[in-house]
């Protein structure tokens, strides 16, 4: 039950994907043909298999690109290497047989914190976010104009920039940090390094669930308060 999200322009007939779960691959063809765009990029939030999936067959489907930051590459090449090893052939095959993937990734476009992306007349800026996973990464939408911004989940109108969390931060909540090479510690760094600065009308559309935004989050998800109560006593 992951989110992929579509983001673009119609008027210019372009996109991006972020992420791409398991049933993007079936879903998002006939998805940009019904609004009449083409996919100029996959951006991944991380390298959890429910993320990106369908990632290599859209990649190879829609000539995209996938971007991932490279602290996470360990999971690109081998999806149950958190919980299997780094045996990648034993790997491929646990996919093969489990989930019944043929699991063969092109190569990725490293991401890096502090870059700029521009796709489809929107820009995105990256920030690296460790503690759900090592390479996990943020992408804030901006210079979104007078665009329309249409929700699956009934999400809270944007006004401002979008800020697609992945499993940073959820609506109430944030993403676990049990999961090899995951830390409470750098999350909590994280929260407090990319939610906390930005303004109170900033949409947050995270990998699970509905929309939340910033301000909402600011007063209420016990998780950010903690982090936020952290960072002053470190101080």
């Amino acid at each position: 039950m992951s989110n992929t999200w579509i983001i673009g322009d119609r008027a210019k007939g372009e996109c991006v994907l972020v992420d791409a779960g398991e049933t993007a691959a079936e879903t998002v063809p006939g998805a940009l043909d019904k609004l009449g765009v083409s996919c100029k990029a996959i951006l991944l939030t991380h390298g959890h298999i429910d993320h990106f999936w369908s990632a290599p067959e859209l990649s190879r489907t829609l000539d995209a690109p996938v971007f991932l930051h490279p602290e996470d590459e360990w999971l690109w090449r081998n999806p149950v290497a958190g919980f299997l090893g780094d045996d990648a052939e034993a790997g491929r095959q646990v996919v093969r047989e489990q989930y019944g993937l043929d699991w063969d990734p092109r190569d990725f476009e490293p991401v890096k914190d502090g870059q700029t992306l521009v796709f489809a007349g929107i820009t995105f800026d990256v920030d690296h976010n460790p503690g759900h996973t090592p390479g996990h990464a943020t992408y804030l939408g901006r210079d979104l104009g007078d665009a329309t911004v249409q929700f699956a989940y009934g999400a809270p109108a944007a006004t401002g920039d979008i800020l697609f969390s992945g499993d940073l931060i959820f609506e109430g909540s944030i993403g676990r940090t049990d999961f090899p090479r995951g830390s409470t510690a750098a999350m909590f760094r994280s929260l407090v390094a990319t939610v906390v600065p930005l303004s109170d009308d900033t949409v947050i559309l995270s990998g699970h669930g509905g929309g939340t935004t910033v301000g909402r989050e600011r007063t209420s998800n016990p998780f950010l308060l903690q982090a936020m109560q952290t960072a002053v006593e470190r101080e």
